[in-house]
């Protein structure tokens, strides 16, 4: 790339970050409440679904979306913990607009912003090491802090396990065994597991109870109050 492609590139960058406050503000755009770590030195405060750091260790690959949540406006998960060699997938998911995958350190750049589902970058980390952290965003979209991390073998957070529902990765049932039927559940004094039609039936036996019950309730205090 010649140096006039490169400058022209930053300078199409500046023009999104200080056009990206404007454009979200004429959208109503809100802002996230979550709270960065401080390994990650506040980037990733008030980033709305950031809960911890997922621990991808031991995988090759990862996928992480562009344009989660309910706005489209997120990373999922926010921040990942991988090995060394390890190719991170970012998935566009179609949601919030367009958007880009962008370093803060200029360690990587997807390019254009894009807003078709199922458009993907991946970058391998093969040169990074351990302890390593890898900032990045979504430039027209880094004022509702669109953003994630990538930390390189360890780091110094909470961590979240794939398998523990965190970004999209839960299996969707109630009992952990991936045989779930869809409907949530509550455990009786007995230890027997009560689902949620169990637990509507129950109510509705309840309530039918109570309309027989009322009538003679009622009757039985009228009569009482006449034989005063």
């Amino acid at each position: 790339m010649t140096g006039n492609a490169d400058e022209a590139s930053m300078s199409r960058r500046r023009l999104l970050r200080a056009g990206s406050a404007t454009a979200v503000a004429a959208a109503g755009l809100a802002t996230g409440t979550g709270t960065g770590a401080a390994q990650y030195d506040g980037w990733l405060e008030d980033v709305e679904n950031y809960d911890g750091t997922h621990d991808y260790r031991g995988q090759g690959e990862v996928t992480v979306e562009v344009g989660a949540g309910d706005t489209g406006l997120l990373f999922g998960p926010a921040a990942i913990l991988i090995d060394p060699g390890t190719t991170v997938v970012w998935e566009w998911t179609g949601q919030g607009g367009a958007h880009n995958v962008v370093a803060d350190d200029g360690a990587f750049d997807s390019g254009e912003t894009v807003s078709e589902e199922g458009y993907t970058f991946e970058y391998t980390f093969e040169d990074a090491s351990e302890g390593d952290v890898f900032n990045y965003l979504c430039v027209p979209h880094e004022a509702v802090n669109m953003k994630g991390s990538v930390a390189i073998g360890s780091v110094d957070d909470d961590l979240v396990s794939p398998g523990d529902g965190g970004g999209g990765e839960g299996d969707g049932s109630d009992d952990g065994d991936g045989g779930g039927d869809g409907n949530e559940s509550t455990t009786g004094g007995g230890g027997r597991e009560l689902s949620s039609s169990d637990v509507g039936a129950l109510a509705l036996g309840l309530g039918v109870a109570g309309s027989l019950l009322v009538p003679l309730f009622y009757a039985a205090h009228r009569k009482a109050e006449k034989n005063r």
